[in-house]
């Protein structure tokens, strides 16, 4: 059989392969956080699945769901910060409530969130909002004392920030720092949502 002849059987039998094209990512156009109210009634965990993890306690810290919700149209669930200092904390006592959202890396994002001090404790309490910022960690502090802020009442925390990967982190420590300083510190409402202005 000629070269040619056998060729073009070869190519009969086999079809040459091709490549599909790969379809973009598409970016959500609305809030990334799941179970950002804590409707779902399920307590967060230290691990997967649920999508909220506590981690990183310092002192005899413990965290509940509390009712009721924000009263910024919160609805029935708020997670709950219990601080109190261990006996080797040195004063310190924290937690860490975090969550790993689907981010699209470069695209701009806002992050708001409903909070709540039980007492002011001479601001020697505060919640942080954390987010990715270039290299590094950006943050939002608010302290339990800060002016403006009365206790037992609900405010919004928030900010903004460019995503720097596909799984970038939301974070929100609770701390307080002082001997035999405790409070409870509540978080509800939390929404990240793409953001058209600038982020830095």
């Amino acid at each position: 059989m000629h070269a040619c002849y056998l060729l073009s059987f070869l190519f009969a039998i086999v079809p040459p392969i091709t490549s599909s094209p790969i379809e973009p990512r598409t970016c959500p156009s609305t809030n990334i956080i799941t179970d950002g109210g804590f409707e779902s009634g399920v307590t967060p965990a230290a691990s997967a699945p649920n999508p909220w993890q506590v981690v990183r306690f310092i002192g005899a810290t413990t965290y509940s769901l509390t009712q009721p919700g924000s009263t910024n149209a919160g609805g029935k669930y708020a997670f709950t910060a219990s601080l109190y200092p261990g006996p080797y904390s040195g004063g310190l006592s924290s937690e860490t409530l975090v969550q790993t959202m689907k981010t699209c890396a470069g695209k701009n994002y806002s992050i708001t969130a409903d909070f709540k001090f039980n007492e002011a404790q001479n601001n020697a309490c505060s919640i942080s909002v954390q987010y990715p910022f270039q290299n590094t960690i950006g943050s939002v502090t608010t302290g339990s004392g800060t002016p403006g802020i009365t206790p037992g009442l609900w405010y919004q925390t928030g900010g903004t920030f460019q995503a720097v990967s596909s799984a970038d982190k939301l974070s929100f420590v609770f701390r307080c720092d002082g001997s035999g300083v405790h409070n409870l510190i509540s978080l509800d409402n939390v929404k990240v949502a793409p953001y058209a202005g600038d982020a830095f």
